[in-house]
């Protein structure tokens, strides 16, 4: 009797630029897994911005002008075309 184990495939690793909401700078956040989520992304850019924890921050996706929704990780926010995601931080300003 054998047993086969399958390895399960490696998660890649992806990069994105984040702008700051000036868009005077940028970080590139390298090594990133395609799994990270919004929420890990959006806490990377902010300590790398140095941006301001007592303002909400969402992300908007420079491809579509769109924001990113939490539960989207980075491989969605990834154009086929592009090994990185291109990203703008912005205040919150969610109504309601």
């Amino acid at each position: 009797m054998s047993t086969t184990l399958t390895k399960a495939e490696p998660d890649p690793f992806m990069a994105a630029t984040v702008r700051h909401p000036n868009g005077h700078r940028h970080v590139l956040l390298e090594g990133l897994s395609a799994s990270a989520t919004v929420p890990e992304l959006r806490a990377r850019a902010m300590a790398a911005l140095h941006l301001p924890n007592d303002v909400d921050w969402t992300i908007r996706e420079d491809r579509t002008g769109r924001l990113a929704r939490d539960e989207q990780t980075l491989s969605d926010l990834v154009d086929e075309q592009s090994p990185r995601a291109e990203l703008t931080m912005q205040p919150d300003a969610t109504l309601g």
